[in-house]
């Protein structure tokens, strides 16, 4: 029995440490709160209102973009939202919005993109000195018809 516990709790601390992300610096509840708040701010005033005289106060001077559309640096993300059209309505809602250490995930519903139903979009940003300096994005569009009875948000 104490031979299962122990095999068991070695189990559960490789399993922990496994899922630790190697970026994720340890913080604060205040500084994660600070960076929630921060990539909240970004979201609505940069992506949703499209203000890319805004993007100074945000991106730091190193901006390392994941997603495989996108240049790296802030002087990309400022071409593409002076490419957008201003919206005349909400273009979207944030959903959920998780800190921990450096990272900020966003769950946002986007209305009319990617496809004619929405979509679903899973942000991941890192902060560091007040400022984003990293993004991963995972876009799915909102199926007409669903298996289940779950909407994705």
């Amino acid at each position: 029995m104490r031979v299962f516990l122990f095999l068991g709790c070695l189990a559960l601390f490789a399993f922990s440490s496994a899922g630790a992300i190697a970026n994720s610096k340890p913080a604060s509840l205040d500084a994660a709160l600070a960076n929630k708040a921060l990539v909240v701010d970004f979201y609505q005033q940069v992506l949703f209102e499209r203000n890319a005289d805004a993007i100074d106060q945000f991106i730091g001077d190193t901006y390392i973009q994941h997603n495989p559309n996108l240049p790296d640096g802030k002087a990309a993300l400022k071409a593409l939202i002076k490419a957008l059209p201003k919206p005349d309505k909400a273009v979207g809602k944030i959903v959920r919005a998780i800190a921990e250490g450096d990272l900020v995930v966003l769950h946002v519903n986007y209305y009319g993109w990617p496809g004619p139903q929405g979509g679903a979009v899973v942000d991941i940003f890192r902060v560091a000195d007040h400022k984003i300096v990293e993004h991963w994005d995972v876009v799915q569009a909102v199926p007409a018809q669903s298996a289940n009875d779950n909407t994705m948000f």
